[in-house]
């Protein structure tokens, strides 16, 4: 005499860990530590996230390749040239800060990501009398 097993559950915890299994390979493809210029240079070929002032005299951005070419300064103050292949960030010219993904060759940084912060997007207004005039 057979045990009759219930397949519907068995089939359900299956399907659900596999899909667990594809969110964290997702996770652990995309994530990546911060740090400064000096710890990409440890890292090797693993990507990294360096945050730093960007300086705005640098940008250099070829449209047609997707290609944007500017120096980068981590919180150590060291600067280094980036390039970023990509779509570019509309917000670049605003931009006063940038976090680049990526790692180093050949003397550059590299990045394949790159997240823009501009603060005066999510700053008050400037003119103080503005609260009060409604």
């Amino acid at each position: 005499m057979s045990i009759p097993i219930a397949r519907g559950p068995l089939i359900t915890g299956v399907v659900a860990a596999i899909g667990m299994g594809a969110v964290m390979m997702a996770f652990l493809n995309y994530s990546s530590p911060y740090g400064t210029f000096a710890d990409a240079r440890r890292t090797g070929n693993q990507a990294i996230h360096v945050a730093g002032d960007i300086r705005k005299d640098s940008i250099d951005n070829e449209p047609l390749q997707h290609i944007i070419r500017f120096t980068l300064k981590d919180q150590n103050g060291e600067v280094v040239p980036v390039t970023y292949t990509g779509v570019p960030p509309s917000d670049l010219s605003q931009a006063t800060r940038v976090v680049a993904i990526g790692g180093f060759q050949n003397g550059t940084f590299v990045a394949d990501r790159m997240l823009v912060k501009c603060p005066s997007k999510y700053q008050g207004e400037s003119d103080p009398g503005a609260s009060a005039k409604s």
